[in-house]
């Protein structure tokens, strides 16, 4: 009985070492826009010919590199060479680009809670309900800033 204790507690040590590597590892990270215009995050820098930031998420620096200084040093030390700005951590930035797509189902969503048919939508447990009318004037607000962020 207390061998198996004893295995247990080492075996709970290294799992604790190993997850604490985990936690540094993803401290720092990479972002950058892919040739679709979409965001990646990643451990790794990207392609050669990006632009991109270094973000450290336990500091709130970033560094922006642009394509043509190549990978950077995985480290976020403000020195000589090596500039961070500190990142506002409450700001969120909204991409406000019109997309043709979204603009489409934005539309389309409007054009249906404003017909009317009842709405049925899937709750928590996957049941299917319908929505009462609270609910549709709240999806019809949302539908009405998705085709003002995306079609005008």
């Amino acid at each position: 009985m207390r061998v198996f204790c004893t295995g247990l507690q080492v075996v709970l040590l290294l799992l604790s070492v190993a997850a604490s590597g985990q936690v540094t590892a993803s401290e720092i990270y990479y972002r950058w826009l892919d040739t679709r215009g979409n965001p990646v995050h990643s451990d790794r820098p990207p392609p050669a010919g990006t632009d991109y930031e270094v973000i450290s998420t336990g500091s709130g620096f970033k560094r922006v590199v642009p394509a043509n200084e190549g990978v950077v040093p995985k480290e976020v030390e403000p020195r000589v060479g090596n500039e961070f700005e500190k990142t506002e951590t409450t700001t969120v930035t909204i991409d406000k680009t019109k997309n043709p797509a979204l603009c489409e189902r934005a539309r389309q969503n409007l054009e249906t809670l404003d017909s009317t048919a009842r709405i049925r939508v899937r709750d928590d447990q996957g049941d299917m309900r319908f929505l009462n009318e609270e609910e549709i004037e709240a999806e019809r607000s949302k539908a009405l800033a998705a085709v003002k962020a995306y079609c005008e």
